[in-house]
């Protein structure tokens, strides 16, 4: 996105452009039980039955092909799994299922049970060593029919950190802007690209949107009052506020990781520089002061540290300094740089740079090796990039399809999908943190 275009009373400013997994055996302890992963790069190989419906009630049997299609939609999307299909004969004794699923290379088998009774789902889901034939894992899961896609995201999670110990992106959501009603409205869709919410009907411009580390509130820059104001949206509370409403650029950057103050530029009708603010939008240091141009800026997880982007070279270039505002530096790059983000991991931060006559494209910064490396090519421009909540995929736009789309990839640039058909242009997508902790 292209703030020269949208912000041209500050004609200066730049645009706020923005595993591995081989099953190797389960390990028993007391109270919960993992499975381990190495770190070969390979996946693990799980079997996915079909969903009973014991009762075989219409709702029933709906709602077990229903789950089961969403669990296995995220277990394919997590890159963790090869997913194993093809049910054995019905009633079909338990040892020789296994002996089935075995043949057809399965470490892990997953089952569910399911039932509905006055638009409640019950299900009892379970993971078995197929080759110990030992049930790994079972839990059951309640929720009112209308939220089934959140029940089937619930139980995909839950299996992810049965596997890895850190919970799945599943219950992640991804908020963006749309422009389909001619205005720049702001919208919210779940991570696979489902239930797509319209959340502002302003008829305004609404840009840059940013998630709080909660995941309760959306901070977003506005001209519903005819000025880039900084507003928050509290999806809890179906709630909006107004929190920096300086004359001139008040351009939503980041929260700090505890959620307890917003990194913004401020233009205060002078050159744009990066503040610290309060949520409730007291001042609470100037962070940058110059006759140059400072944006996009993005904290480090340990919220100690940020990354932006200033002019002081000449031409947009990363910088880090430290929260104290000392021991600026400089991350050398070969072309125009922008909207930074830094990985949840804290080793990488992924940026757009656009190289002579070329297009924007997504690199990522490695910190510990300083090697650069190209994650998107000839493929129109790529831009404002977004962690995953786990660091191991990147929501970005992308014009590769002749106008303005979100997309996800995995880190090191496969796996390209496109998150949904929504008409008309979308721009600057922000990866929600993970919900089904919150």
């Amino acid at each position: 996105m292209n703030l020269n275009s949208e912000l041209k009373p500050f004609g200066r400013i730049i645009s706020f452009i923005f595993v591995f997994c081989l099953f190797s055996s389960a390990v028993y302890a007391q109270g919960d039980v993992y499975l381990s992963l190495s770190a070969t790069g390979k996946r693990s190989d799980i079997a996915v039955e079909s969903f009973a419906a014991p009762a075989k009630t219409q709702d029933d049997v709906k709602y077990a092909q229903l789950l089961k299609e969403v669990v296995q939609n995220d277990l394919i999307l997590c890159r963790y799994f090869n997913i194993i299909v093809g049910d054995p004969e019905p009633n079909t004794p338990f040892d020789t299922r296994m002996i089935f699923w075995e043949k057809k290379g399965a470490s892990v088998l997953l089952s569910a049970s399911v039932k509905v009774k006055t638009d409640i789902i019950t299900i009892d889901v379970k993971l078995y060593d197929v080759i110990s034939t030992e049930l790994i894992w079972k839990q059951s899961f309640r929720k009112e029919t209308s939220n089934y896609r959140l029940m089937a995201h619930e139980i995909s999670d839950e299996i992810v950190r049965r596997f890895t110990g850190e919970t799945g992106i599943a219950c992640s959501k991804i908020t963006f802007i749309n422009n389909s009603t001619r205005f720049k409205e702001l919208y919210l869709i779940d991570y696979d690209g489902y239930n797509l919410r319209r959340l502002t009907k302003d008829n305004k411009l609404n840009i840059l949107p940013k998630w709080s580390p909660d995941g309760q509130q959306i901070i977003y820059t506005s001209y519903l009052y005819n000025n880039p104001d900084l507003f928050a949206l509290n999806l809890v509370k179906n709630r909006r506020s107004i929190i920096s409403k300086y004359q001139g650029l008040n351009a939503a950057g980041a929260f700090s990781p505890d959620g307890k103050r917003i990194l913004l530029t401020l233009s205060r009708g002078k050159y744009p520089n990066l503040y610290l603010i309060s949520p409730t939008g007291e001042i609470l240091r100037r962070m940058t002061d110059g006759s140059y141009i400072d944006t996009s800026p993005s904290f480090a997880p340990n919220g100690q540290e940020i990354v932006f982007i200033s002019d002081r070279p000449g031409y947009p270039q990363l910088y880090i300094m430290n929260i104290d505002g000392g021991n600026l530096r400089r991350l050398t790059t070969a072309g125009f740089c922008d909207s930074p983000a830094w990985s949840p991991r804290g080793d990488k931060i992924v940026f757009t740079m656009r190289q002579q006559r070329g297009n924007y494209d997504l690199f990522v910064y490695d910190l510990p090796s300083s090697k650069i490396t190209r994650l998107t090519n000839n493929q129109r421009n790529n831009e404002n990039p977004s962690w995953s909540p786990d660091g191991r995929f990147i929501a970005f736009a992308s014009t590769r399809s002749g106008k303005s789309e979100i997309y996800v990839m995995a880190i090191d640039g496969s796996g390209t999908r496109k998150l949904a058909e929504i008409p008309d242009s979308s721009y600057t997508p922000s990866w929600s943190p993970n919900l089904l902790d919150k």
